[in-house]
């Protein structure tokens, strides 16, 4: 007797094949997994060797002819201030199994100072400077993990920061700062403000030009500037107190509360325009 199958039990079908986005996107993943790894592995093995040698601190200052400009890069802390006809400089490092490279060098008007460590050395190392430049030198800074602080200057000031609070003051100067991550405070300056932060609460107060502040993610509170005011957050409240005058102000939020108390007037000569994506928006008088 033969018997009949109604319902044949069938092979799965084979699998389609990934398009070629898929792939990338498979390799990209396996990539980018691996590097965390290898970075991960390397931090620890980092940490296990700091914690088993003995760390060298050094310090040492050199002095050069002054520049129009002094550029300063350090894996550290940096800081500057103003006096005296010469630009003096005083390196300091804390290492173990790694040591911190120090050049300069002058490049059309500007004196380059280094102070840099390996990026690939599983040790310690830290490189900082300490830095004073004569009167009307304009100051460039690249900090890649260390706080800044300048203050004192008669110059324009322009930092760069991965990682690490910033503090600059009494400048007389436009002042430019751009942060990774890290709170920013800036105060006192005769000239313009530029502040851009990716993570960090920003303040900037008594300013005589104009401030332009835009933040990712972090508080901004702005007091004191007498010029136009361009504030923005991705995520954080912004509050600018006024000076008591009336200005011409553009606010909007897209999720959150707008708060307007100091004096508004569509044809004053100043403009104020603060925008903020998740948090809220507050225009107030000097008093709050």
């Amino acid at each position: 007797m033969t018997t009949t199958l109604e319902n044949p039990v069938q092979s799965p079908p084979p699998p389609a094949p990934r398009s070629p986005s898929s792939r990338a996107l498979i390799w990209t993943g396996g990539i980018i997994g691996g590097l965390m790894l290898v970075t991960g592995v390397w931090s620890a093995t980092g940490q296990l060797i700091a914690a088993n040698v003995d760390v060298e601190a050094t310090a040492r200052t050199e002095t050069y002819d002054a520049q129009p400009v002094v550029r300063l890069v350090a894996d550290g802390d940096v800081t500057v201030t103003t006096g005296g006809s010469e630009v003096v400089v005083r390196r300091e490092s804390r290492s173990a199994l790694s040591t911190p490279r120090y050049s300069t060098g002058v490049v059309g008007d500007t004196l380059l100072v280094q102070h840099k460590c390996d990026w690939w050395s599983p040790g310690v190392c830290s490189a900082s400077l300490v830095v004073q430049v004569p009167e009307g030198t304009d100051v460039e800074i690249e900090a890649s993990d260390g706080d800044v602080s300048a203050s004192a200057l008669q110059g324009s000031v322009d930092a760069h920061t991965s990682d690490g609070a910033t503090t600059i003051e009494d400048v007389v100067g436009d002042v430019a700062v751009h942060s990774g991550d890290g709170r920013i405070e800036v105060s006192a300056v005769q000239g313009d403000v530029d502040v851009s932060s990716s993570d960090g609460r920003v303040a900037v107060a008594d300013v005589s030009g104009r401030a332009d502040v835009h933040s990712s993610d972090g508080r901004q509170e702005i007091s004191g500037v007498r010029g136009d005011i361009d504030a923005s957050a991705s995520d954080g409240d912004v509050t600018v107190y006024g000076t008591g005058e009336p200005v011409a102000l553009d606010i909007s939020v897209a999720d959150g509360q707008q708060t307007v108390t100091g004096p508004t007037d569509p044809s004053a000569s100043v403009h104020v325009r603060i925008h903020t994506s998740d948090g809220n928006a507050s225009y107030l008088g000097p008093n709050g």
